[in-house]
């Protein structure tokens, strides 16, 4: 089964300065048929004004991941860590027993685009632990290997769970093959628009749109259109 929910169907949110876009249930959006994706929670697409800063909120047992799609991000915990975050750059936040932190845009005249994921963590009570790195456009163009894994290594962040995650640049009309292992996959499209074949089956997508793929073939993956095109793909359980 293969579902596609658009750009428009998604809940919109301002909070003060930060304009929000929840994939699923999230805050005071509360749909118990759109909770969760397997061991996927949360999709949040936020553009935080520049110079401002989020609350410091708590959280435990969660895999969170975020994605900084223009601007720059910075990240602070509780333990006094403070990082910034660059267009590009990738973070895996493990709860675990429990942190603490908080976002906010160290620029004062640009605003930050970033997304952000919460998965279940493949076990509980982990050491609370945050790695990230920059992985830029140009080094993604053409390619499907994952920038996000459960099985990590020197050119994968490390994440508590069984989950790859994709995030491919397209420039031409070359397709890019990600394989399926009959596994579920979320699609989501940053920017751009493009095309995919899952088994006999073809969509489009516009920027904002998602697909979510409960069982599904190898995903054959283009761009349409003019302009480039940046896509997340989720594999998991």
């Amino acid at each position: 089964m293969i579902k596609v929910v658009t750009s428009e169907e998604r809940h919109t949110a301002r909070y003060g300065p930060v304009h929000s876009e929840f994939s699923f249930s999230f805050a005071d959006y509360d749909d118990p048929g759109n909770a969760h994706f397997g061991c996927l929670l949360v999709l949040n697409d936020h553009t935080l004004a520049p110079g401002k800063k989020l609350e410091s909120h708590p959280h435990h047992d969660l895999e969170i991941l975020t994605y900084v799609i223009s601007g720059t991000l910075g990240h602070s915990d509780g333990s006094g860590d403070t990082r910034i975050l660059p267009e590009g750059s990738f973070q895996v936040l493990s709860a675990g027993t429990g942190v603490t932190h908080a976002e906010f845009n160290p620029s004062e005249q640009d605003p930050v685009r970033y997304l952000q994921l919460w998965f279940l963590p493949d076990r509980r009570n982990l050491t609370p632990s945050r790695d990230d790195r920059q992985v830029t456009r140009e080094a993604r163009i053409g390619i499907s290997e994952p920038v996000v894994s459960g099985k990590g290594n020197d050119s994968r962040l490390r994440i508590h769970q069984d989950v790859n995650v994709y995030v491919p640049v397209f420039t031409d009309s070359r397709e890019i093959l990600i394989p399926s292992h009959n596994r579920r996959q979320h699609l989501f499209l940053i920017s751009g628009h493009i095309e995919f074949e899952c088994g006999n089956q073809q969509f489009s997508l516009r920027p904002g749109d998602a697909a979510r793929i409960q069982v599904g073939h190898d995903l054959k993956i283009r761009k349409t259109g003019e302009e480039q095109a940046e896509l997340m793909v989720i594999d998991m359980p």
